[in-house]
C-alpha cells in the first residue's frame, strides 16, 4: 500500500510538471477576470446558493492553481498579469531564444557560442593603429543579464518565512469561506479570521528585499488591498457606511452639481458592497 501511494505522488508529480506555468499563469488570469462575472449570473439565473457553490469552485480551482505553481514550479509571490501582458512576456522570451549568441550588436562586439569569450568586430576596431589595445570590449549583455539576476524572483524554498507568507496568502479564501459557513457572513470572527491572515503574510514576507519588480508592484498591490476591508461586514455595516454617506452628503452639498453624481453612487455602494466586497475578489 506505501509503494501504490509514493508510486501515485511520483506519477501526479510527472504529470503536474509536464503542465506549463505560462498555462496555469493564463487559467489563472481568466479564473480572476471572470469570478465576479460567473458570482453575479449564478445569483441573478440560480439563485444564492447556486451562487455560493460557484464561490467555492472557483476558489478551490484557484488554491489548486498558485499551490502548483508554488510546490511543484517554484514560483514564489504570484502576480496575476493580463492575458496580454502575458502573450507579450512569452513572445518576447520565444524572440529572445531566437537570438544567435555569436550575433554582433551594437556595441561593435560578439560572444563566442562554446567559449564565452568576447570578440571586437574589425568594423569597429578603431583605424588609428596607435589607438588600438588588447583590452575585452565590455559585455553590456552580461552586465544587463547579471543585474537581471539579481533581481529575479525569490526561491520559495530558499526562504521559508517567506514560503509560509505566500502559502497563507494562497490557503485566505478557502479558510474566510470556511470561517463564514461556521461563524455567518457578518460574524467578526470571519471578518478577525481574515484581517489577521492577511497581517500575518505581509508581516512574514519582511518588505519587499530581493524581489523583482513585478513581485514589488504585487506586494504593493496587496497592501493597498487592506482598504477592503473598511467595506466588508460587519464593519461596513456598523461604522463605514453611515461615514461614507455622511462625506458623500457634504460633497453633495458644497459642491453645485454634484448631486447628479453623489446619487448614483449612494444607490450603487450598497450593491457594489454586496458583490465585491469579499477577499477572494480582490
Amino acid at each position: 500500500m506505501d509503494s501504490f501511494i509514493r508510486n501515485f505522488v511520483l506519477k501526479y508529480q510527472r504529470i503536474l510538471k509536464k503542465t506549463r506555468p505560462e498555462n496555469l499563469l493564463k487559467l489563472l488570469s481568466a479564473i480572476e477576470y471572470t469570478e465576479a462575472i460567473l458570482e453575479i449570473t449564478a445569483a441573478k439565473l440560480f439563485g444564492q446558493v447556486f451562487k455560493w457553490f460557484i464561490i467555492v469552485v472557483t476558489q478551490l480551482a484557484k488554491c489548486i492553481i498558485r499551490l502548483q505553481l508554488l510546490l511543484i514550479h517554484k514560483i514564489g509571490i504570484q502576480p496575476v498579469p493580463s492575458l496580454f501582458s502575458l502573450k507579450g512576456l512569452l513572445d518576447d522570451k520565444k524572440a529572445t531564444q531566437k537570438k544567435t549568441e555569436n550575433q554582433p550588436n551594437k556595441e561593435g562586439y560578439f560572444v563566442l557560442k562554446s567559449s564565452g569569450r568576447v570578440v571586437r568586430t574589425i568594423k569597429n576596431s578603431p583605424t588609428i593603429l596607435e589607438n588600438r589595445d588588447w583590452s575585452v570590449p565590455v559585455n553590456q549583455d552580461a552586465l544587463v543579464t547579471k543585474k537581471e539576476d539579481e533581481d529575479v524572483d525569490f526561491d520559495p524554498t530558499k526562504n521559508k518565512m517567506r514560503f509560509l507568507a505566500e502559502m497563507i496568502f494562497i490557503i485566505r479564501p478557502i479558510c474566510h469561506l470556511s470561517s463564514m459557513l461556521l461563524f455567518k457572513q457578518k460574524s467578526w470572527t470571519q471578518y478577525l479570521i481574515a484581517l489577521s491572515m492577511d497581517t500575518s503574510s505581509l508581516f512574514l514576507m519582511n518588505g519587499t528585499a530581493k524581489l523583482s519588480k513585478s513581485q514589488k508592484e504585487e506586494m504593493r498591490r496587496r497592501t493597498i488591498l487592506f482598504v477592503h476591508y473598511l467595506i466588508r461586514s460587519p464593519f461596513y455595516d456598523l461604522y463605514s457606511s453611515s461615514i461614507i454617506n455622511l462625506v458623500l452628503s457634504i460633497f453633495e452639498q458644497r459642491i453645485p452639481g454634484s448631486k447628479f453624481l453623489i446619487k448614483p453612487i449612494k444607490e450603487y455602494i450598497p450593491y457594489w458592497q454586496s458583490i465585491y466586497n469579499y477577499c477572494w475578489t480582490v
